[in-house]
């Protein structure tokens, strides 16, 4: 029998107090790491939960929308329909795998590893072996629980995309038919409105067309009229005024001719007496004229002979001599020159 010392056993006593206290801290992170991951699926199950609801209220919405909306809004619709359903899968948020948290336990391990080498090297095989066996143990755990949790996330997040997805279908077909519905009573009502308009075209044309005939007829025919009254009333009137204005010419010829007659034996006659005047004026003013130069003359010789005895101391005789001037006088034609004037 193999007798062990106190410190030996105290040393065991110490490493078997460790190898527990390792064990136990690396059970308390299992469960803790269990805790971590329950709550992780239990959050990705709100989430998904809440885009579906989100989703379904969304698609029910634009379901009410194309049912009851006008046509573009129904349009708008489906728009939105075709082109949200990706970015809907796209807004799940996906869930990333962690890795496990550390524990207090492998701290606890890394640091009696370092120092307590020697107790290490005593006790390393059977230490390691369970430890080993332990922390297989606990990935297997932690390896079923993680795959759990993805399966149910992954069952969660299909059930949710199975539902947008049939919401997404039933909207779309729903917006389909009215759509389609609406198109054809629209291609329907537009053909029916089309045809009444060209016939209504077609009716007003042709009675334009043939009240623009009657009246291009009745204006010509009345133009036609007008003209053949107007031309007759034409010649009338000029046939008239020409024989007006001949008659007029020659009533103007005579009084002209008339006119021309009188006023030249006016003239002739205002001619002579005004010559007969005039002869008479130059025979008085000849006769004056003489006189006054006769006297002047005389008066003259009195002064100077006058002036002359003065000078001379004689006595001068003044003879007085009249001087008596013709004038030679034309009379017009038809009168004769008598006593020095025209009778």
């Amino acid at each position: 029998m193999i007798r062990t010392s106190q410190g030996d056993l105290n040393m065991r006593k110490t490493v078997l107090a460790l190898a527990i206290g390792v064990l136990t801290l690396t059970g308390c992170a299992t469960n803790d790491y269990r805790l971590y991951a329950e709550t992780q699926q239990r959050i990705a199950q709100s989430q998904a939960q809440a885009h579906a609801a989100a989703e379904t209220a969304r698609y029910a919405a634009l379901a009410e929308i194309a049912k009851n909306g006008d046509a573009t809004a129904r349009v708008a619709a489906a728009m939105s329909l075709s082109l949200g359903g990706g970015a809907g899968n796209q807004n799940v948020m996906r869930q990333v795998p962690v890795n496990p948290p550390t524990s207090i336990g492998d701290k606890a391990l890394q640091w009696t590893s370092v120092l307590l080498p020697s107790l290490t090297q005593f006790y390393g095989i059977n230490a390691n072996r369970q430890v080993a066996i332990t922390q297989s143990n606990n990935q297997a755990a932690i390896a079923t629980s993680t795959n759990n949790t993805f399966a149910t996330m992954s069952t969660n997040q299909a059930t949710s995309n199975t539902a947008i997805a049939n919401a997404g279908l039933t909207a779309a077909t729903n917006i389909a038919n009215s759509g389609l519905t609406a198109t054809t009573t629209t291609a329907a009502n537009g053909l029916t409105a089309t045809q009444n308009t060209a016939t209504a075209g077609f009716t007003a044309a042709t009675n334009i067309a043939n009240a623009g005939i009657t009246g291009v007829t009745t204006t010509a025919a009345n133009g036609l009229t007008a003209t053949s009254d107007t031309a007759a009333a034409g010649i009338t009137g000029v046939t008239t005024t020409a024989g007006n204005g001949l008659t007029t010419a020659g009533n103007l010829g005579s009084a002209g001719i008339a006119g021309v007659n009188t006023a030249a034996a006016a003239s002739l006659n205002a001619v002579t007496a005004i010559n007969a005047a005039n002869n008479t004026t130059v025979q008085t003013l000849g006769s004056q004229a003489s006189t006054n130069i006769t006297t002047l003359t005389n008066a003259n010789k009195e002064v100077v002979n006058t002036l002359a005895d003065k000078l001379t101391g004689t006595t001068t005789t003044t003879t007085t001599t009249t001087t008596t001037t013709s004038t030679n006088l034309v009379c017009p034609a038809g009168q004769t020159l008598v006593n020095g004037s025209c009778q």
